[in-house]
């Protein structure tokens, strides 16, 4: 039997419905109802005894009901657990289908993530794989460029960095491949006049093509561009190469280097002639006694902008003036040299090597001349000071030149003892000694030259040499020098030559 309330199946003998508890028969249990109502009337008609009820006269009075269906169960006991069952709960339909929606929607969610999971994973073993086929089948690089110096000049340096190439060529040089990086760098005046083809321009664009080469792999090529600037003409201030300096001496050697074939003005004074074959430029120039002097200096080529350096060379200015007559060093034929000079008038000298009699200065002028003795030949240090009450001491460094001819200066000399002599600054002073070495250090050069050389000979550790020399000179670094001179002290922990005769060789 079905249900007309939820559409459930029901058994035969089902009088409610065990889904949702509907009554089922509606007609039976209204007959039912009936009928009780009926026996229990033919039960009290049954006590009274003017009347006569029987089954025959309820048949009859029932004749189509009766017919229709076996009535015998209306005479039985009722079982009310079958005609009235608890209601059972009624399930909210709508409630199932929110359900399944919710559990449909949430198999799609797992579904679509797995799914995505499964992209991800499959397209990064597909990047590996082309990673690896790309490797395997082209040379990968990249490029970068900055501005750079090289010895003072103006550079671009270009990197090109590869993880499979193995050299690099740019304007037909090839340049290995080290850790993975080649470096390629061009002065700026090389690619100025490389890329300008001659014409004077502001600027330049560098289009500068790189070819990458790999065993086994097709050549890769790069482009890089950049624009540069018209260049300075090169110069580089070897002396002084700070572009200020103390002077001692009347005259100070300004030291150039600049492009072959350049002009160079100092001060507006041509002196383009004196530019060697290698570039190099060496001036001797008169420094008057102002406490500062400035030159100026020009080089000019074409191709290059005009590059301008300014240099200042400074005097020494105390509040008492001392000024000696003669050049350094003071030359005299015996031991006693005469020193004339000029100071303040109410000053009182003093001097550190023996004098002949007592200094004395003009009160009127300021003149003075004194006699020193210079025991050693060769060269002797002295120091005049000037005293005057109130004011700073004025101090002058000077150099006794006692000569001696050249072969009879050089047959005195000892050999040089570098480890004795620098333990004991005292040790020899004024004697004549004979040394060897590599310059490697330039300190001055001019009228009074200062530099440094190792004596080691290419031992474990350098021996280095203070040296000062008066004199034309023209030394450059890492010349092999053979020096003959008087030991006078130390200067910074060095043993110091005041060298008479300088040998290069």
């Amino acid at each position: 039997m079905i249900c007309p309330s939820c559409g459930t199946r029901n058994n035969y003998y089902h009088r409610y419905c065990y889904y949702c508890g509907y009554k089922l028969i509606v007609d039976e249990v209204e007959i039912k109802s009936n009928n009780k109502e009926k026996l229990e009337q033919s039960s009290m008609d049954e006590k009274m005894p003017e009347q006569d009820l029987s089954l025959d006269l309820f048949k009859a009075n029932n004749k189509n009901v009766w017919e229709d269906e076996d009535l015998g169960w209306l005479f039985e006991e009722p079982d009310y657990t079958q005609q009235f069952p608890l209601r059972r709960h009624r399930k909210d339909r709508s409630s199932s289908f929110a359900k399944n929606v919710v559990k449909i929607c949430t198999t799609i969610i797992f579904l679509a993530t797995l799914l995505f999971i499964s992209y991800i994973i499959v397209d990064q073993i597909w990047r590996s794989h082309s990673k690896t086929d790309t490797y395997r089948s082209r040379i990968i690089a990249s490029t970068f460029v900055d501005a750079t110096t090289i010895d003072g000049k103006p550079a671009h340096r270009i990197v090109v960095n590869t993880s499979n190439g193995e050299k690099v060529e740019a304007l037909d040089k090839v340049y290995p491949v080290v850790d993975g990086k080649a470096e390629i760098v061009y002065e700026d005046a090389f690619l100025y006049s490389y890329f300008s083809q001659g014409k004077d321009e502001d600027e330049v664009k560098v289009q500068l093509d790189i070819t990458i080469y790999g065993k086994g792999l097709p050549e890769s090529k790069k482009r890089v561009e950049f624009t540069l600037k018209t260049p300075l003409s090169p110069l580089t201030l070897i002396q002084p190469a700070s572009g200020e300096a103390l002077v001692e001496g009347k005259k100070y050697r300004i030291i150039l280097e600049v492009e072959p074939g350049s002009q160079v003005f100092i001060n507006g004074n041509n002196y383009s002639d004196l530019v060697d074959q290698e570039g190099r430029l060496e001036k001797d120039i008169e420094v008057p006694n102002a406490p500062e002097n400035i030159y100026e200096i020009k080089v000019s080529k074409r191709g290059y902008a005009d590059h301008i350096r300014t240099i200042v060379l400074k005097r020494e200015v105390s509040e008492v003036p001392l000024i000696i007559n003669q050049s350094i060093p003071v030359q005299t034929t015996d031991e006693w040299a005469k020193i004339t000079g000029t100071t303040h008038p109410q000053a009182e000298l003093e001097v550190s090597l023996e004098p002949r009699s007592q200094p004395s200065v003009d009160p009127e002028t300021g003149n003075f001349t004194l006699y020193v003795r210079a025991a050693a030949p060769g060269y002797t240090p002295c120091t005049i000071t000037a005293h005057v009450e109130g004011k700073d001491d004025a101090k002058i460094n000077l150099v006794i030149d006692r000569q001696i001819s050249e072969g009879e200066y050089t047959r005195r000399a000892w050999a040089f003892d570098y480890a004795q002599l620098k333990s004991n600054p005292d040790l020899h002073n004024g004697r004549i000694f004979v040394l060897e070495g590599v310059v490697k250090d330039i300190i001055a050069l001019g009228d009074k030259n200062i530099f440094t050389i190792d004596v080691s000979a290419n031992g474990p550790s350098p021996q280095m040499v203070y040296v000062e020399h008066w004199g034309n000179l023209s030394i450059r670094l890492g010349n092999k020098v053979r020096i003959f001179g008087n030991r006078w002290g130390n200067y910074e922990d060095m043993p110091r030559i005041l060298a008479k005769y300088v040998y290069r060789y």
